[in-house]
């Protein structure tokens, strides 16, 4: 985990994190005829089935800051991210890497902006942001 801004590299990878994606409501509710939750109504739509929810691919996306920033992107970080290319299903293999993109001074510390995408086992990318954790001041 990185808790000083000094270990921090523009260019430097961040750990890629790798999970079978999963989200439990999919398996257990039943949705509206016209969801995106349903596998019938988005077959019909062109995509491979029922797309995930954004906040559980926001966490899996969240997951590759914690691990590298810990407290330090909870207490202070920030995460945008755009969902494409046919979303996410359950049971689709899954990897989120990280690549940090700045270091910028704030007052209460030095800000590290990481670019993360997230991208299906056939390394198509479904998910695709910035993050960015707030380290605070040395001494």
């Amino acid at each position: 985990m990185i808790v000083s801004s000094e270990a921090v590299h523009v260019g430097s990878k961040l750990v890629a994190t790798r999970h079978t994606a999963y989200q439990r409501s999919l398996v257990e509710r039943t949705f509206l005829p016209k969801s995106i939750h349903r596998d019938d109504y988005t077959q019909s739509r062109g995509y491979a089935g029922a797309l995930m929810s954004s906040y559980v691919l926001c966490g899996y996306m969240s997951e590759i800051m914690v691990n590298s920033f810990g407290e330090h992107y909870i207490k202070g970080g920030k995460i945008s991210i755009k969902f494409f290319g046919g979303g996410v299903q359950n049971g689709d293999k899954i990897t989120v890497k990280g690549t940090v993109s700045d270091k910028v001074k704030e007052d209460r510390g030095t800000r590290v902006v990481c670019d993360i995408w997230m991208e299906k086992n056939d390394g198509r990318k479904v998910v695709a942001g910035r993050a960015s954790a707030l380290l605070p001041n040395e001494g």
